[in-house]
């Protein structure tokens, strides 16, 4: 490994670690045992050094660490072999979206600068998925009301908010980015 690369994964590594604490409570929130969550965060951490080539610069390192860690939450599930029903996969998703507005929450000097980003975005989106996130975020229908008004089965609803949501954060990373 050359000094630039040692430079690179030092520099992502200390990243990485500055989100620990915010980390941990999201596994926790995923996990409901401190413990488990402090192991997942650790799991995570090793993978962070292991693949920091894998990072791209430019992109929230929280972001990237945050998938870390949900895919190590999994992994922890899977292996307690915790069945995970719609129910649970439908607070994951509450949880992703609080963190989500945390994070926001958190950073006031970003905030507006997001905000004019997903303006932006959201008009990026199809008809059908700018009313899915409407009928949930806005008027705080539930999956099933969702489904029933638009008329998609529950799971369609789930993956197409999960899609949506996942375009309209890409879409306002990539604005934020070129902004700064």
């Amino acid at each position: 490994m050359n000094a630039k690369e040692e430079e690179k994964r030092d520099r992502i590594v200390k990243l990485a670690f500055e989100c620990r604490v915010q980390l941990i409570a999201y596994a926790y929130a995923l996990l409901g045992d401190y413990s488990t969550a402090d192991d997942a965060v650790q799991d995570a951490m090793l993978t962070v050094v292991r693949k920091y080539d894998q990072f791209t610069e430019g992109t929230s390192v929280m972001a990237w660490c945050r998938s870390i860690v949900r895919l190590e939450t999994l992994r922890i599930k899977q292996k307690q072999h915790k069945d995970r029903t719609i129910a649970m996969r439908l607070l994951e998703d509450s949880i992703d979206s609080a963190f989500d507005e945390f994070l926001l929450a958190d950073q006031p000097s970003q905030g507006e600068l997001r905000r004019k980003a997903l303006i932006k975005c959201l008009g990026n989106l199809t008809n059908q998925g700018r009313q899915i996130l409407q009928s949930r975020f806005a008027e705080s229908l539930s999956y099933e009301q969702i489904g029933i008004k638009i008329g998609m089965s529950l799971e369609a609803v789930r993956k197409s908010l999960y899609r949506q949501k996942k375009q309209l954060r890409d879409c306002v990373e990539i604005n934020v980015r070129n902004v700064e």
